[in-house]
């Protein structure tokens, strides 16, 4: 029976195939008339054009220009180069060869091969090789470019919008990733290759008057994305982006690398300029739900809108949809309005100044943990049943957080609205000198949070008016002498002067003038934590890091548990949140696997937080957890040793989850696997654990897809059996630093059509180190140590290049015993 299915499944697979192949032939047929995007141009047999993708509006590129035959694709911001444009050469059956101006050569797929994912090459162009052949097919506002040899289409790796990325084949579909616009050459003016131009120009675009982003086309750009994308890594001044009256219905990314840029609305109001989207926490986590993104430092924004007209009635869970997240020091906004409903501005990180600006939403819908101050402006409470304004989550040692300064709040509906609530417990927020309405409770304006009170948080109010001011021992009041250390000037000085009061933010008018200033970089206490003299990054490395990163709980509240009822209450809420264990939890019901829902972070603090007698389960579609810094098991059946059949008590268990990150965690005495990273379990990232003293370790797979991708890095798998891991049918399973010592059967075991990449590990008493298991898997090895090891160390196949999906840093396999041993597991200063 499993040949008859293998059997029918390659049948069904070429019937797929060729179907596709026919519909790819008749649409190439079709192109020029009925099919044609309105706003693309139509390829034509010996045109010269440029192929910008949809999604980064970036270029595929010959890198350095070379003529080399085997140099890799990559995408650049867009230029006259001919490095960048191709001609459609014509080889019938509307059939093309992409061929370089520059180098005369031809976009190949390497090998003819027909795996996604894989880089393409330029290589000189050959008859009758189909892998060098490419039809074009009608797709959004472009085109798919589908070849002919391996059905897949050209595609930007993970749909990166970072110069560089690379260029691949991938399994045809809608995703912008793959469509192209086919710019006839000279067409267009965005910086070359290798250069730190600044773009757009900061003048007003293409001309006197004339917006740099229009969403009739009037302008430099379709979408403020665009203009965004063009602006130079590493700017060093004002870049100023002007925008056409509008509705621009897209998500915005300021990168952190792009300072200095500003957005200015051409608009009679702030109204005219709208930029919007409905992502909400049910589906994107909190803080990923905005609409905007403001990561590099020393933006500003002008006489516009951030809206996320997400409607939180909508549904039971996932109200959350924030509009603006600010994660960048120096943001200074004017005239700008922020609508939402739930969460609607995050102040995540850095200094934010707001003048004369207009913030409305429902339930903490100014939130974080950065600074920020409201200056003049308007804050409007539109539920009918009210709810606090902000929730601060300002660090202890960090004086100030939020500052209402000489603003108006309002309301739908009288004695509802309440200040904030603290979602840290040391929360700073000061209402001072601004117009109350009736809307606020005038008998207690703050409320608790998460277990925070709101008496112990750093809640202020000074010399407040209107129909919501009054005094009671529930609303602290700052002294004269106290309120001239809490001025918008003391907020937002840091320890580099910075000055935003009353100073012009760049403008659609002003846009002709450029402002240099010199970028600073600000820590935060949530970067990194130390330990014994090493700092860890409190960010996701390796797959885990990759396709939008994983965060965990970060987007919710921060609880602290020491009680199993408290652990699986927040483990299996719906919300978001960071849950710090600060003791030792024995889970009643033994080898019980508690059912960890997505976005979570569950961390021990310091070396307190144990998982003891059970242990966690990843149900299927769960996403964005984050392990760390705990130990879990303890559920050994000392009748089921040594083969631990019939108890399947797993420390971790993972069933087809996406987006984990594992860390820093002693997994022990565990009666099935350490972990088990079943099914289609992809983005995952293993680092820094302990994972031994047992029969089985580490097993992946159960399934027969290949598309998990997998990161195992600087583990200590020790004085164990199988599975260290095995690894079957992993796209891409990227193992280094490891530690093995005394390992009976196998150790790195790559198993049906897994891709194996295993360098600079130290293997100490272990027979198999690494090999191949079966015939259709790769392995491919450098730089590791072998230590009185015993079978297989084997080299096979084709790989990958780690490297090409994220960065990463190796260290010497000689070095790696004593690091690991040191260092895996939980850390002290870890969590705390």
């Amino acid at each position: 029976m499993p040949a008859l299915r293998q059997s029918l499944k390659r049948l069904r697979k070429r019937h797929t195939l060729l179907t596709a192949g026919l519909a790819t032939v008749g649409a190439a047929v079709l192109i020029g008339s009925q099919m044609l995007p309105s706003n693309a141009a139509n390829p034509t047999a010996g045109g010269t054009y440029a192929l910008v993708n949809a999604k980064s509006s970036m270029c595929v590129d010959v890198p350095g220009a070379s003529s080399t035959a085997g140099t890799q694709l990559q995408q650049w911001g867009c230029s006259a180069g001919t490095w960048q444009q191709f001609r459609l050469t014509d080889r019938g059956s509307s059939q093309y060869w992409l061929q370089n101006v520059s180098s005369g050569q031809c976009i190949d797929v390497p090998g003819g091969a027909k795996t996604a994912g894989l880089r393409l090459q330029q290589w000189g162009c050959a008859s009758g090789q189909s892998n060098q052949l490419w039809t074009t097919k009608a797709s959004g506002d472009g085109y798919q470019l589908v070849n002919v040899g391996s059905g897949l289409c050209i595609s930007v790796k993970d749909g990166s919008t970072a110069s560089a990325a690379a260029v691949v084949q991938d399994t045809c579909t809608t995703n912008n990733r793959m469509q192209w616009t086919l710019k006839a050459a000279g067409g267009t003016t965005t910086p070359t290759p290798g250069t730190t131009t600044s773009a757009p120009s900061t003048g007003n675009g293409t001309g006197s008057g004339t917006a740099t982003v229009a969403a009739d086309g009037s302008g430099k750009y379709k979408t403020v994305q665009a203009a965004i994308n063009a602006v130079s890594t590493g700017n060093k001044s004002r870049v100023t982006i002007t925008i056409k009256p509008g509705t621009y219905r897209e998500i915005v990314t300021v990168p952190k690398d792009k300072p200095f840029v500003s957005l200015a609305g051409t608009g009679a109001s702030a109204k005219d300029v709208v930029i919007v989207n409905n992502h909400h926490a049910g589906a994107y986590g909190t803080s990923g739900s905005a609409t905007v993104f403001v990561n590099g430092a020393d933006f500003t924004a002008a006489n516009l809108t951030f809206s996320n007209d997400f409607d939180e009635t909508s549904t039971a869970d996932g109200h959350q949809a924030v509009a603006l997240n600010v994660n960048a020091d120096r943001a200074a906004f004017s005239n700008v309005r922020v609508l939402g409903d739930q969460d609607t501005l995050l102040i995540n990180s850095g200094r934010s100044y707001f003048a004369k600006s207009y913030v409305e939403g429902t339930v903490d819908f100014i939130f974080g943990g950065g600074t920020a101050v409201f200056d003049a402006s308007d804050i409007y409470e539109k539920r009918s049943t009210g709810g606090p304004l902000t929730a601060a989550k300002t660090d202890a040692a960090n004086k100030y957080g939020f500052l209402i300064h000489k603003s108006k709040i309002t309301g739908a509906t009288n004695n509802t609205t309440t200040f904030g609530r603290p979602w840290g417990p040391a929360g700073q927020v000061l209402v001072r000198e601004s117009s109350l309405s009736a809307t606020i409770k005038t008998a207690q304006p703050w409320t608790d949070m998460s277990g925070n009170t709101w008496q112990k948080a750093r809640f202020h109010e000074y010399r407040n008016t209107g129909a919501g001011a009054t005094t009671n021992s529930n609303r602290p009041q700052l002294s004269d002498s106290q309120a001239a250390d809490y001025t918008p000037q003391k907020y937002l000085a840091g320890s580099d002067g910075w000055s935003p009061v009353g100073k012009a933010v760049p403008t659609a008018s002003a846009a002709t003038s450029t402002t240099t200033s010199t970028t600073t970089t600000s820590t935060t206490k949530a970067t990194t934590s130390s330990s014994a003299g090493k700092t860890w990054s409190n960010t996701a490395d390796g797959f885990a890091s990759t396709d939008g990163g994983t965060t965990g709980g970060a987007a919710g509240k921060t609880v602290t548990v020491s009680s199993y009822a408290d652990l699986v209450k927040y483990a299996t809420s719906a919300d978001p949140y960071v849950v710090k264990i600060a003791a030792t939890v024995k889970v009643p019901t033994y080898g019980y696997e508690i059912p960890v829902t997505s976005n979570k972070t569950l961390i021990g603090v310091g070396t307190k937080g144990k998982i003891l007698n059970g242990g966690i389960i990843l149900k299927a579609g769960v996403k964005n957890v984050i392990v760390r810094n705990l130990t879990i098991g303890e559920t050994e059946m000392a009748q089921d040793d040594p083969d631990d059949k019939d108890y399947d008590y797993d420390g971790i268990q993972m069933d087809t989850a996406d987006h984990v990150w594992i860390d820093h965690n002693d997994i022990t005495k565990v009666n099935d696997g350490a972990i088990d990273s079943r099914k289609d379990t992809s983005h995952l990232t293993v680092s820094w654990n302990k994972l031994g003293g047992h029969n089985k370790n580490f097993g992946i797979g159960w399934t027969e897809n290949v598309t998990a991708r997998i990161t195992i890095h600087h583990n200590w798998l020790f004085d164990v059996n199988q599975r260290n891991p095995s690894v079957d049918n992993v796209q891409y399973a990227h193992l280094y630093n490891n530690y093995l010592q005394n390992v009976k059967s196998y150790g790195n075991n790559a198993r049906g059509k897994t891709k194996m990449v295993v360098e600079n590990s130290y293997f100490e008493k272990v027979n198999n180190p690494y090999y191949a298991g079966d015939s259709t898997a790769s392995v491919s090895a450098s730089g590791n140590v072998c230590s009185s090891c015993t079978g297989k160390q084997q080299t096979v196949g084709t790989t990958f290049k780690p490297g090409d999906f994220y960065k990463y840093t190796l260290d010497a396999a000689k070095d790696v015993p004593a690091l690991v041993k040191t260092y895996a597991g939980p850390q002290a200063n870890i969590g705390q």
